[in-house]
């Protein structure tokens, strides 16, 4: 497996954290699972076209056009960038059977000896302080209900840093060889790896 280089120097310090120690955290029952999807949630393809295509996770691509223009066709380019200007100017879901097709071309491209991806955090601190305390509650003011379709948020929102760290999140071990295909600071980074 070949390692795609990114350009290092401009990821954020979580994401250089997450890179530099080989390591992530992740609470996998953060947020409610998207019933109507039929995709493999630790599939790269499906989790980037998801990402993108049903989440509107425009940042997907702007990291993509960012860090990995040299290895996208002027067709993969303006793909990306017109689905950014779709979902900042019409919304999402995207329901475009033609363009999810092309972005998991793109996608297979970069992730061709991958099969495992996932969004993870640099410590267990940023899941708790920036999920669980700060961004399911907004997201809760804003769509009434929100919180409580999240599994147990309840019981999370209850518990100290620490009691939380260790009844719901995992740590993860990543490879040397990996795609970093996102790069959200606190919030996390998508990466796609073999395991």
């Amino acid at each position: 497996m070949k390692n795609i280089d990114y350009k290092f120097e401009y990821l954020t310090e979580k994401a250089k954290t997450i890179l530099n120690v080989k390591k992530g955290y992740r609470d996998d029952t953060l947020f409610p699972e998207i019933s109507t999807l039929n995709t493999d949630k630790h599939n790269p393809i499906d989790v980037v076209t998801t990402e993108i295509m049903y989440c509107g996770k425009y940042e997907v691509c702007d990291f993509l056009i960012n860090h990995y223009s040299d290895f996208l066709s002027i067709s993969d380019y303006r793909l990306l960038t017109n689905l950014v200007y779709e979902i900042k100017t019409t919304g999402f879901p995207i329901i475009d059977h033609l363009k999810s097709e092309q972005l998991r071309r793109v996608v297979n491209k970069l992730t061709i000896d991958c099969n495992y991806c996932l969004w993870l955090c640099a410590t267990p601190d940023d899941i708790y302080y920036h999920y669980v305390k700060e961004y399911i509650p907004k997201a809760d003011k804003i769509q009434p209900g929100y919180a409580d379709s999240c599994p147990d948020f309840k019981v999370k929102a209850s518990l100290s840093l620490d009691k939380y760290k260790n009844r719901y999140v995992e740590e993860i071990d990543i490879p040397e060889k990996n795609v970093l295909l996102c790069d959200m600071g606190i919030e996390g980074v998508l990466i796609a790896f073999n395991r």
